[in-house]
């Protein structure tokens, strides 16, 4: 896999190597692909300085969010005899 990263503050679209399809990369954003869709004119624009190929060792993954979901945060906090009071106090 390679990353492309798109150094420019505007978007840049390419042309994938072999099935037709195309890139687009907006300002500063970041894609993977497979070392087998890279175009000659991905190579020319990182020749260029236009964007910055790095080699990634594993794939990206689709989702960062694990079954989970946190806690929720509430705005009270409890007093000492069991009762809740708001966070926001007045500053005198």
């Amino acid at each position: 896999m390679i990353e492309i990263k798109n150094l420019l503050f505007q978007p840049l679209a390419f042309h994938l190597a072999g099935d037709g399809q195309g890139l687009h990369l907006n300002s500063r954003e970041r894609k993977s692909i497979g070392n087998e869709q890279l175009s000659p004119e991905i190579e020319a624009a990182a020749k260029r300085g236009l964007i910055l190929l790095t080699e990634t060792a594993k794939p990206p993954e689709a989702s960062a969010k694990t079954g989970k979901s946190p806690a929720k945060k509430t705005k009270t906090k409890p007093k000492g005899d069991g009762t809740t009071t708001s966070r926001r106090t007045k500053r005198r």
